[in-house]
């Protein structure tokens, strides 16, 4: 049965201790069902440049940390597992995990820490929309028996909403991934045709809206796009407006009406806590901004910044 889990921390000072007893709660009410050996489990964060998770942009590693626990509880403690991220436009994972926390994290809690813009990547031909093409992707992702999409709850300048599926646009191995952005809706579904997530947790902790605010949500799935969905509502937009979502609908890869919402807290009061925004006030502006920088950079030969796109 496909489901999606709603939850949030007992206390608004989100301890190590309120992480972990939401994210237990939640996953369990989600009933995973291991149906099949597992001897290798891929985490994947969202690690958007070199911000901290109190801005809202990227993963609490204190979440992952709960999931590491939690993985091992069910399957054995000594299950291989890693933690992974590719390079971005205008990040290297390298420096990311080391100013983020997840170096420490992992040799804690004696899980792998792994570059997924290195090692054996292989160009993995797929189909969108009767469109081919190809795209890179890490073997160990490929292999992995288990993969555990770990996104954030907020909102995109470029696709409106990032979750589960945008998340793993991040783990395509080519670091320059704005090549991407003329056909970017259907890079994000065929990547996610080509690798599945297994079980979703999203990093509610602090969301990112307008502006970034503690709601102390957690939303475990065991479906991408039912998931996205979800978190789509929250975020006060209608699925179907977002490309990427309504694409990976018609694609049918995912469950969008024949799934199961648990509230252990309500979809409806989260919706209005979520610090909303006009998305397209925003992309008018954007636009104009970028009019404004085009005209100044040909007036004064000064370089025209690449998009951060993660």
């Amino acid at each position: 049965m496909t489901k999606v889990v709603l939850a949030q921390t007992t206390t608004p000072q989100f301890t190590e201790a309120d992480i972990f007893n939401a994210t237990d709660k939640a996953l369990a009410k989600l009933e995973y069902d291991f149906n099949k050996e597992i001897k290798t489990v891929i985490i994947k964060p969202n690690l958007c440049y070199y911000w901290d998770y109190s801005t809202g942009e990227t993963t609490d590693p204190r979440l992952v940390s709960a999931v590491i626990d939690w993985v091992k509880s069910q399957i054995g403690k000594d299950i291989d597992i890693s933690v992974a991220e590719a390079d971005a436009s205008a990040m290297k994972t390298k420096f990311a995990f080391k100013l983020l926390g997840y170096d420490k994290l992992c040799q804690k809690k004696n899980v792998n820490l792994i570059n997924l813009s290195q090692g054996e990547i292989r160009d993995v031909p797929v189909t969108v929309e009767k469109e081919k093409f190809s795209l890179p992707i890490n073997e160990l992702l490929l292999n992995a028996d288990l993969i555990i999409n770990m996104p954030k709850l907020k909102t995109h300048t470029f696709v409106g909403t990032t979750c589960a599926l945008k998340n793993m646009f991040g783990a395509i191995s080519k670091p320059r991934k704005y090549s991407y952005h003329k056909m970017i809706s259907h890079v994000i579904v065929g990547v996610n045709k080509i690798v599945k997530s297994d079980i979703v947790v999203v990093d509610g902790l602090v969301a990112r809206g307008a502006y970034p605010k503690k709601l102390g949500v957690i939303l475990a799935g065991n479906d991408a796009l039912a998931t996205d969905l979800t978190a789509a509502r929250i975020m006060g937009f209608n699925p179907l407006t977002v490309s990427h979502l309504k694409l990976a609908t018609k694609e049918k890869i995912g469950e969008t009406k024949n799934f199961s919402l648990i509230e252990d807290v309500k979809l409806a009061y989260i919706k209005k806590e979520f610090p909303h925004y006009n998305h397209t006030r925003h992309n008018l502006i954007m636009k104009l901004q970028i009019k404004l920088l085009k005209g100044y950079t040909s007036l004064t030969g000064d370089v025209f910044p690449p998009f951060i796109e993660k």
